[in-house]
């Protein structure tokens, strides 16, 4: 638990001590403590919540100086090439012998800063998946990087402008996203499973983890696969449990119940361990069908012995919970983590990322049975699902491919350009123009579908948000799913064991048989009614509380790249969602989701910038 920060000069001035002191105090959030290391050409440091022990740390010896927060999963195997004390000393270490490419030795969640002092460079990495944040900006021949990148901005060590193209791409559901963008212009993420190398003010990106050139393994039976995958998901957890008070996300769902189970299974002092659900702590009905899935939690925790939070709303911080600026639009997961801090947790373990790998539903198996002309795996899967199914799923999978979104959704498009102002558009036509997003299946097979999802960095993206809070809040997360030893191991497996049996998810509910209660592991309805009542009724609230608050889009001079009126509509707009169709559910989603993003970047701006973006 820690964030980390410096300054390197990039030429041979000196570094201002002022600077990475007020660098320090804008990383940190209220109450943290600090370690900062001076040196002539380059200041480091870390910070942490003074209630927790620091996960970060220095090394330096004549050749380089490593600054790393991090956790390693393999340390074992590591020492078997290397002698090492400390993590930052194996990073050292690793460097030495293998190169920039070294961070690919290594398994587990980490952000680490190399500067080699003999080869005057500076490499900048992250693991695999991108558990740990890492932003930087290079300005006036100067490298600074951090954590995050609101501790930058907060600086004023740079100038802060908006990101014109961050918010095109990210505004619009229908554009393509860029990941190593930020709200400000200029500061940058390390992309994870890159390495970063500067020298001279030069920059050079290069990959290190190509989970795309693993080879299928032909020999691997479906009993063997099922076997390994129990394994590697036991492991995975394992792995990761410490010290301390634990919480884990628990539902009726497969992933985080099934993450749940094994820790549970493996804590020994069940009083350690403490699940925490989204699901209403007071039931308020049914929407749409589906189940009140609180009483599938309500058994699950009662046969292993887990005690459960249910949700609750904080009524009277709605709007203040849901548009914080640095925080990502989901609008449920803040209030888990204050609890969380309440009850002294360590490390909160989390399902993310797994219904796109080790758990992945069929989502993207007709793509890939039609694009190979698998014919006899077509007829099988027609004789299973029925005719209707099949072409309801070809419309969702291989249409998109035909017609791109730009077509496809053209009314939908067109009511997201009112959003904006005329003058804006004509301004930045190009970026409103191209950079349509694809569809995910693409023309690959049903591994290039999960690496498709892969690369659209929408995982490390709110993964970054949720760091940044539960640092705040004094505990980190944990993603067993996204392991990468479970991951290579994954993309190792035959394809055709995910879609050829017709059951959902079937290795992960295969490996999870006699860990996950039967009644979680069988089921195949998924919507969770009660659940999404809670949450449609609080966004009704929400808006609600927008509608009578008007002035907030008013007189704005900070977002003029909106269309103000419009977003007025879009609070008076209700629908009842208990009677309407799907499309009415949907349409009320995304008014909410583009409502939250308008206050963000208002209330982003108020705090960050400090003239008007053009």
């Amino acid at each position: 638990m820690s964030f980390i920060f410096g300054i390197v000069s990039l030429n041979d001035d000196s570094i201002d001590t002022k600077d990475i002191r007020t660098l320090c105090n804008a990383v940190k959030w209220d109450g943290f403590e600090d370690c900062i290391d001076i040196h002539n050409k380059f200041a480091i440091g870390y910070c942490w919540n003074r209630d927790r022990a620091p996960k970060a740390g220095i090394y330096n010896d004549e050749h380089v100086t490593v600054i790393c927060d991090a956790r390693v999963y393999n340390i074992s195997e590591l020492h078997k090439d290397i002698s090492f004390i400390t993590l930052e000393e194996a990073f050292a270490k690793a460097y030495s012998r293998w190169g920039n490419l070294c961070a690919d030795k290594f398994n587990g969640d980490f952000s680490v800063v190399i500067i080699d002092h003999k080869l005057q460079k500076i490499i900048l990495f992250r693991d695999h998946i991108g558990v740990r944040p890492l932003c930087y900006i290079i300005q006036n021949r100067q490298l600074i990087f951090s954590s995050h990148e609101f501790g930058i901005a907060k600086s004023n060590l740079s100038t802060n402008s908006i990101s014109i193209e961050y918010l095109i791409r990210r505004f619009p559901k229908f554009k393509k996203q860029k990941y190593c963008l930020t709200t400000f212009q200029n500061i940058l993420k390390v992309i994870p499973g890159h390495s970063l190398t500067i020298s001279n003010s030069k920059i050079k990106n290069v990959k290190y983890w190509f989970p795309e050139r693993i080879k299928k393994n032909r020999q691997l039976t479906l009993e063997e696969t099922v076997f390994q995958l129990r394994q590697h998901l036991i492991n995975a957890t394992k792995r990761r449990m410490e010290p301390g008070m634990i919480g884990t996300h628990v539902s009726g769902g497969l992933d985080s119940s099934g993450i749940a189970a094994i820790l549970a299974d493996n804590i020994g002092d069940k009083e350690r361990l403490i699940g925490y659900s989204w699901s209403p702590e007071v039931f308020v009905g049914l929407v749409g069908g589906g189940i009140n899935e609180k009483e599938l939690i309500e058994s699950f925790a009662k046969k292993k012995e887990l005690l459960v939070r249910f949700y609750t709303w904080d009524e009277d911080r709605l709007i203040e919970e849901i548009c914080q600026p640095e925080f990502e639009h989901m609008n449920i997961e803040k209030q888990t983590m204050k609890q969380a801090r309440k009850d002294n947790i360590r490390i909160f373990f989390s399902g993310w990322g797994g219904d796109e790998f080790v758990s992945l539903s069929h989502r993207g198996s007709l793509n890939h049975i039609i694009l190979h002309f698998k014919l006899a795996a077509l007829y099988r899967w027609i004789k299973h699902f029925g005719i209707k199914n099949t072409i309801g799923r070809m419309k969702g999978e291989i249409v998109p491919l035909l017609i791109p979104s730009i077509f496809n959704n053209k009314d939908a498009i067109k009511a997201e350009f009112k959003l904006f102002e005329k003058s804006f558009i004509i301004r930045h036509w190009k970026l409103f123009l191209f950079n349509w997003k694809g569809s995910f299946y693409g023309w690959g097979n049903r591994t290039r579908f999960m690496l498709n999802l892969l690369y659209n960095y929408h995982i490390p993206d709110r993964m970054d948000s949720w760091a940044l809070f539960a640092e705040k809040y004094g505990f980190e997360y944990k993603y067993p799913l996204l392991d990468k030893k479970l991951l290579e191991f994954w993309f190792t497996v035959p394809v055709q064991y995910t879609y050829e049996l017709k059951i959902s998810r079937y290795l992960y509910r295969e490996s999870l048989k006699g860990i996950l209660p039967e009644e979680i592991r069988t089921r195949k309805d998924k919507f969770e009614g009660a659940l999404q009542k809670n949450n449609i009724r609080h966004k009704q609230e929400i808006k609600k509380q927008w509608a009578r608050h008007l002035e907030l889009f008013t007189n704005n001079d900070f977002l003029l790249f909106f269309n103000s009126e419009e977003f007025q509509k879009l609070t008076i707009e209700r629908v009842d969602l208990n009677t309407h169709k799907l499309s009415d559910r949907v349409k009320f989603n995304n008014d909410f989701i583009y409502l939250k993003f308008y206050l963000r970047y208002n209330s982003l701006c108020k705090k960050y910038f400090t003239h008007k973006p053009k």
